[in-house]
C-alpha cells in the first residue's frame, strides 16, 4: 500500500407520504443528444481518473443502463428496516435498480424479498407501497400466491396440461441473496459475491453504535416517509452525503453572520457550526467541518465523521444517558456516547444513513439517467421517552424534507449540475480536493481524508470503475 501520508495537525410528529407528479416521475431524457450506442467497456474505464471524472458519467442513458446491470445488480441494496414488517403479512415494495420487488414477512414470520411480477404474463402484481395481504393476486388473470411467494390459485387451471402444472415453476421468484443485520434488510440479485457485512466493511461500525446506543438495542422505522424526485443523476445524491465542503455556499440562507447555521439537531443548544473565519476565500481560511473526516473504503463504502460534539446533541438528554447506564453500566453508556462520532454512512449505491443527530434513512433511487427517486424515513429510538422521537422527526423536517431549509437547496444544485452538464465544454468534472494526501485506515483498500476533500468520492468512482469495465466481471 505504501507509506500513508501523515494526518495534517487538527483541533482537536408524523409523516405523511407525499406524491410526485405524474410529469414529474415521466423518464427524463437528457437534454443534450448522446449516442444511443453500446458503450465500450474499454471506453468507460477512461473516463474515471483518479482526480476527475466526464461529464458523460451522469447523462449517457447508455452509461446508466449498464450501471443498473453491473452496478445495482451485484451489490448489496437496501430494501428495509424489518420494524416496517413486524406482522405476518405485512409488506413493503422496493427496487433493485430495475427490478420492483416485494419485501414481505410470511405467515411464519420469515421475511421474503420476492420479484415483484406475476410468472403467468408479467404483470406487477402489487403497487402499493406498504400494506398487509392474505396473499398476492395478480389483476390481470387472477393467478394468487401466498405471503412466502407460494403459487396457491390459477383460475380454471383444468385447459392447462398436467404436466405444465406439475414440472414448471409457477411461484414467485425469490431473488437471489437476503440478509438482514441487526434489522436492516439488504438483498442482492447476485448470485455470488462478498457477504453483506464484508461489502459494508466500516459503515457495520455506524449501525453497530446506533444500536447499542438504543436503551432497547432497537430502533424504529416508524413515523413515515417523505418522497420527492428531482432532475439530476442519482450518483449526485450519494456524493453529496460525502460533501462537506458545500454547506456555507448551497446553504448561505441557513448561515448566520456568527457562523452558525439555524438550529438543526433535536437537543441541540444553537446552530451547527459551519464557518471558522469570516472569509473562506482568505489563503489560510479552513472550513470547520475539517475539524471531521471523511473514510473512503472497498466497494464504495464512506462515511463522515461529526465535527464536534454538538452533532450528537440528542445524547445529553439526562433520561437518555439514565437509560443507557442502566443497560451498559456508566463507563461503558460513557465509551458509547463519546465513540458516536460517524454522521453519514454512506452505502454505496443505494443508500445514505444518517446514524447521529437527524438520524434518518435515505434510500436513492435511479429511475433514469436524468431522474431520481430520493425517500427518507426517520429513525426512532426504541425504548426512549416520546419527546426525544419527536424531536428526531421535527428536525429531520427541517434538515431532509420535501420543504425543508437544506435539502431543497441540494435538489436545486443537482438540478443545475445536471443541466450545466449538457454544456459540451469543460469535459471533465473535479474530484481533486486533497488527492494524494489522503492517508490509510485501518479497513481494506480504505483511505481518510478531511471532511472537505473528495476522498468519499474518489473511493465511489474507483468501485464504479472495477464494476463497469471488465475488471468487476
Amino acid at each position: 500500500m505504501g507509506t500513508p501520508a501523515r494526518r495534517p495537525d487538527r483541533q482537536g410528529l408524523k409523516y405523511q407520504r407525499g406524491s410526485i407528479k405524474e410529469e414529474t416521475m415521466q423518464t427524463a431524457a437528457p437534454l443534450r443528444p448522446v449516442p444511443a450506442a453500446d458503450v465500450d467497456p474499454t471506453d468507460v474505464g477512461q473516463l474515471v481518473r483518479e482526480d476527475r471524472v466526464h461529464a458523460r458519467v451522469y447523462t449517457d442513458p447508455a452509461i446508466f443502463d449498464m450501471e443498473m446491470e453491473r452496478i445495482f445488480e451485484r451489490a448489496w441494496i437496501f430494501m428495509a428496516h424489518e420494524s416496517q414488517i413486524p406482522n405476518a403479512g405485512d409488506f413493503v415494495t422496493s427496487r433493485i435498480g430495475r427490478h420492483p420487488v416485494i419485501v414481505v414477512r410470511d405467515g411464519k414470520g420469515q421475511v421474503h424479498v420476492l420479484y415483484n411480477r406475476c410468472p403467468h404474463r408479467g404483470a406487477i402484481l402489487c403497487r402499493e407501497p406498504e400494506g398487509n395481504v392474505h396473499h398476492f393476486a395478480c389483476p390481470y388473470h387472477g393467478w394468487s400466491f401466498r405471503t412466502n411467494g407460494d403459487i396457491t390459485g390459477i383460475p380454471f387451471r383444468s385447459a392447462y396440461p398436467e404436466s405444465f402444472l406439475k414440472d414448471e415453476n409457477l411461484s414467485m421468484a425469490h431473488v437471489e441473496r437476503v440478509e438482514n443485520y441487526r434489522g436492516f434488510i439488504f438483498a442482492s440479485v447476485a448470485r455470488q459475491g462478498p457477504s453483506l457485512v464484508a461489502f459494508i466493511g466500516p459503515l457495520k461500525d455506524g449501525l453497530d453504535n446506533l444500536l447499542d446506543r438504543s436503551p432497547s438495542g432497537e430502533i424504529e422505522v416508524s413515523a413515515g416517509v417523505h418522497q420527492y424526485a428531482y432532475k439530476g443523476n442519482w450518483k449526485m445524491q450519494m456524493e453529496n452525503g460525502l460533501d462537506e465542503y458545500h454547506p456555507p455556499f448551497s446553504h448561505a440562507s441557513t448561515v448566520k453572520p456568527d457562523g452558525q447555521q439555524v438550529q438543526r439537531s433535536y437537543g441541540a443548544k444553537g446552530g451547527f457550526k459551519v464557518l471558522t473565519g469570516s472569509d473562506p476565500n482568505q489563503e489560510n481560511a479552513r472550513s470547520h467541518y475539517d475539524h471531521g473526516e471523511v473514510h473512503g473504503a472497498r466497494y464504495g463504502q464512506a462515511y463522515l465523521t461529526i465535527p464536534d460534539a454538538t452533532r450528537r446533541s440528542e445524547l445529553d438528554d439526562p433520561d437518555y444517558r439514565r437509560l443507557l447506564a442502566e443497560r451498559h453500566g456508566e463507563e461503558k453508556a460513557r465509551a458509547l456516547i463519546e465513540s458516536s462520532n460517524m454522521s453519514n454512512a454512506v452505502f454505496y449505491p443505494s443508500v445514505i444513513m444518517r446514524v447521529t443527530g437527524n438520524m434518518h434513512i435515505r434510500v436513492v433511487r435511479p429511475i433514469s439517467v436524468g431522474l431520481t427517486e430520493v425517500l427518507v424515513w426517520p429513525i426512532q429510538i426504541k425504548g426512549v421517552a416520546d419527546g426525544i422521537n419527536q424531536g428526531i422527526v421535527r428536525y429531520a423536517n427541517v434538515h431532509v424534507s420535501v420543504s425543508s431549509f437544506v435539502q431543497t437547496d441540494d435538489l436545486e444544485v443537482f438540478e443545475r449540475v445536471y443541466e450545466g452538464l449538457q454544456a459540451g465544454r469543460p469535459d471533465w468534472v473535479m474530484l481533486a480536493r486533497g488527492v494524494g494526501q489522503d492517508w490509510d485506515g485501518p479497513y481494506p483498500d480504505e483511505k481518510v481524508g478531511l471532511a472537505t476533500w473528495e476522498t468519499g468520492m474518489r473511493a465511489q468512482f474507483r468501485y464504479w470503475k472495477e464494476q463497469m469495465t471488465e475488471a468487476g466481471r
